[in-house]
């Protein structure tokens, strides 16, 4: 986005903390379930030993909010739409 001189704010989550309205807003500019959001092969995620599939999507919202570090990232947003940047090419579908 740099290369491009395209205007952006970097949040940084680990350290001013996602909250359940923000993420849930984020859910529904990616158009994703909870779910989809978790990065469930990151060793931050096996560690909690958790079976996701039996979680309804508060529960999986709460589990994110309070492991941060399993949300997908990057997501970047732009109006009421989003994507989850990786692969990169994603991130042109917004611009």
């Amino acid at each position: 986005m740099r290369d491009n001189n395209i205007n952006h704010t970097i949040i940084e989550y680990l350290k001013e903390p996602i909250n359940t309205p923000e993420l849930t807003k984020i859910c529904k500019a990616l158009k994703l379930e909870p779910i989809n959001l978790v990065r469930t092969q990151d060793k931050n995620f096996k560690a909690l030993n958790i079976d996701i599939i039996k979680l309804n999507n508060a529960e999986i919202i709460d589990l994110i909010i309070k492991n941060p570090k399993i949300l997908e990232r990057p997501i970047i947003l732009k109006n009421e739409s989003g994507v989850i940047g990786r692969p990169p090419e994603n991130i042109k579908k917004l611009f």
